[in-house]
């Protein structure tokens, strides 16, 4: 498990008020706080606006994060109009421009290295399938093929294809060809198009199994991962009515964004990156009326990342089974194989009292999150040394424990 994390929020799509200032960097990002990992910046296509983001990766970096970054509208005269299936896409790369745009890709990286941000991977193209900047499949794959090594020579790991909705249609063409996977290092892709509602659609429940299929099929053989870089849960965010809001309620956020980490995570994803970390329906709230929290605070949402980043990060994944499907668990054991933690979510409304059958654990504790409590310390105890221990988990809640073995 490499992380978790959010999206930077850029200069060019929101108000002063609403961009992230450094302390609020400190606040999701220190160890000691909510303790994020990995930070998603955006490659403007305007070099000038390159500077504005530095001051924030500077900071998140020194707090330990993995900077990454992704592009969304290429510079505009390298593109070109071009119709698909009678849809119009204004932003398309020129056939004749792919060195230009690759070149583009290593300037920005040596920029940020040059102002001190060390980035960890760059993307070739967020969303290729939507309304940023169209690429076909098989330009994808030619792309990386040809220019592939010269952005990775540049320092960084190389993402591909970032598609909407891990569509195969643009992720099988990465994996089935031989040089443009060897030189991917991270299979990333988005979840807008259905992943935790497996019970209520077929077409949900294919997408689940693809994407979860896509480490033991393929990427553990050849040593590579797969992220989930985006996605983010504002249902009724069109409402007038606020009771409408459902991003404000603490069932919506932990059956959703709370469900679809467990999912991601039961399903051998390496690192889940959220969309806006400062927003309404984010991590911490921003200036708009619709925030349940005040600009810069913690929203639950933010809570509910934290446990997975403080919990997870750094560790392996290793099996659990809760024997309940309203009780969610994923386990994890550190690389010294002294430690494993576990991180439960329980869709019940009754608490209940879990006990952890593995034996030789020497301390445990938790902590938990409900409607009323933020990241409070769980009742727990120890049976015996063969027996194991148990925690008190609160109905609707999210609760990580951390065993000592």
């Amino acid at each position: 498990i490499v992380g978790f994390g959010g999206m930077y929020n850029p200069k060019i799509w929101l108000s002063k008020n609403d961009l992230i200032t450094e302390s609020e960097i400190t606040k999701m990002y220190d160890s000691n706080q909510l303790g994020y990992n990995v930070l998603r910046l955006m490659i403007y296509p305007n070099e000038l606006d390159w500077i504005s983001d530095i001051d924030a990766a500077k900071r998140a970096q020194e707090l330990g994060a993995i900077i990454f970054a992704s592009p969304w509208e290429i510079p505009a005269h390298m593109s070109e109009e071009i119709n698909v299936n009678g849809k119009l896409y204004d932003r398309h790369l020129k056939p004749d421009s792919y060195q230009e745009y690759a070149n583009h890709l290593v300037k920005y990286i040596k920029f940020m290295k040059d102002n001190g941000v060390d980035l960890y991977a760059v993307s070739v193209q967020n969303e290729p399938d939507m309304d940023f900047t169209f690429w076909y499949p098989h330009e994808i794959v030619n792309f990386i093929k040809k220019h592939g090594n010269q952005i990775k020579e540049a320092g960084v790991k190389l993402m591909a294809p970032e598609a909407c909705g891990f569509q195969p249609e643009y992720t099988d063409p990465v994996l089935n060809d031989a040089e443009a996977f060897d030189k991917t290092d991270i299979l990333a892709g988005h979840t807008y198009q259905g992943f935790i509602d497996i019970e209520e659609s077929s077409y949900v429940k294919n997408r689940y199994d693809y994407i979860c299929s896509l480490y033991n099929k393929k990427l553990a053989a050849s040593g590579k991962t797969w992220w989930m870089t985006e996605h983010l849960f504002n249902e009724g965010e069109k409402e007038s009515d606020s009771s409408k809001w459902e991003f404000q309620k603490w069932k919506y956020n932990l059956s959703t964004l709370g469900k679809e980490i467990h999912m991601c995570m039961d399903g051998y994803c390496s690192a889940y990156i959220y969309w806006y970390l400062k927003r309404f329906y984010g991590m911490i709230g921003d200036s708009d009326n619709r925030s349940l929290e005040a600009n810069g605070e913690v929203l639950k949402n933010g809570y509910i990342l934290s446990h997975y980043a403080k919990y997870a990060t750094g560790t392996i994944r290793i099996n659990i089974n809760t024997g309940d499907l309203n009780v969610l668990g994923t386990a994890y054991l550190n690389r010294d194989n002294n430690e494993v933690s576990i991180v439960l979510i329980n869709l019940t409304n009754d608490d209940l009292n879990v006990s952890i059958p593995l034996s030789g654990i020497k301390e445990i504790d938790a902590i938990e999150t409900t409607e009323e409590k933020n990241m409070e310390k769980a009742i727990t105890g120890e049976l015996n040394e063969s027996d194991g221990a148990y925690v008190l988990v609160s109905k609707s809640s999210i609760t990580s424990i951390r065993l000592n073995l």
